[in-house]
Formats: structure tokens, sequence, C-alpha cells
């Protein structure tokens, strides 16, 4: 019996030294504050630590046809940019941007787009296979859509509207 309790005791010392370690060597994006900078330059404070482990949402990859990189995406153009890890980077006026990242401690990458569309067509997204972050910037009441494979509406976002989104359904966005 007391090496029953003994056992039970120690197992209970033991998963409570996990919990205060934070889990198995997992790193967090929040400051002892509890916020964290979303990839947009936001600062939020949340309940629950966020997970910071670089490019860890499943959009390594993500790309967008048609869009071409830029240092600096404060252009009257449609590019692609590095999130800044510190500071984030925010979507600038007049543009809808989705980030393939929530986090900006987690790096990845920001697209940023100025025109509503491919010439005629929706941007077509490739390689998106998780959580990122959208942003609608857009000026004049311009609603911005991520669209499923058959172009049909997925989210509406009102202009100001932004949050983390999981983008494995979205084949095509329609930015303004």
């Amino acid at each position: 019996m007391a090496r029953r309790r003994l056992r039970k005791g120690l197992g209970l010392v033991i998963a409570m030294a996990v919990l205060l370690a934070g889990g198995a060597g997992t790193a967090y994006a929040a400051d002892p504050g509890g916020s964290a900078v979303r990839a947009d330059g936001t600062r939020v404070t949340s309940a629950a630590p966020q997970p910071g482990t670089a490019r860890d949402s499943g959009n390594d990859g993500a790309w967008v046809v048609g869009v071409g990189y830029c240092g600096d995406i404060h252009v009257k153009g449609d590019c692609w940019t590095w999130i800044n890890t510190s500071h984030g980077t925010p979507c600038p006026s007049g543009h809808f941007c989705i980030y393939t990242n929530t986090l900006a401690a987690q790096g990845g990458k920001v697209f940023s787009f100025f025109h509503c569309r491919n010439g005629g067509s929706d941007w077509a997204l490739r390689g998106w296979n998780g959580t990122g972050l959208y942003d609608n910037s857009n000026t004049g009441g311009a609603h911005a859509y991520l669209k499923g494979s058959g172009h049909n509406v997925l989210r509406n976002i009102a202009p100001g509207g932004s949050g983390p989104y999981d983008f494995v359904p979205v084949y095509y966005v329609q930015a303004c």
C-alpha cells in the first residue's frame, strides 16, 4: 500500500514538472506578459500559450499563381515578402493580405493583393495546407473572399476583418 502511494505521488510530481516546464521542448512566441505578435503586426493577448516553432503551420511551400517576390509590400501591385519575425508585417492600406502563419515569430510569407483578381480570374492558391492569417485592409468598403475549389465563397471578409483561418479548403482568393 505504501509503495502504491509512493508511486502515485511520484507520478504526480513528474506530471507537474512536465507541465511547469511547458511540455517537451515546445517554444512559445509569447512574452512574459502573455501577449504575442501576430504575423500582421497586431499584438494579441492569449489565454493559452501559442506554439512558436518556426514555420510550423503546414504552409511552408505555399504560393499564389501570378504573385512574385518583392522586398516591400507597400506598393501598388501584387507581391509577397517574408514576415518580419520581430514586429510582424502589417497589411498595407488598400490591400488584402494572407499570411502563411498566424504569429510573427513563426516566420513565413505574406501575400499582398492590390488588384482584385489576376486578370479576369480569382487568385489561385497552391500548397496551402494549414492555418494562416487573413487581413482585409481594403478601402472603400471592398470585401475580400476566400473560395473553395468550385469558386464557392468560404469566407466573406469585410474591410478591417482579420483572423486565423485553416486554408486547407481554400483554392482561390478574390481580393476585392
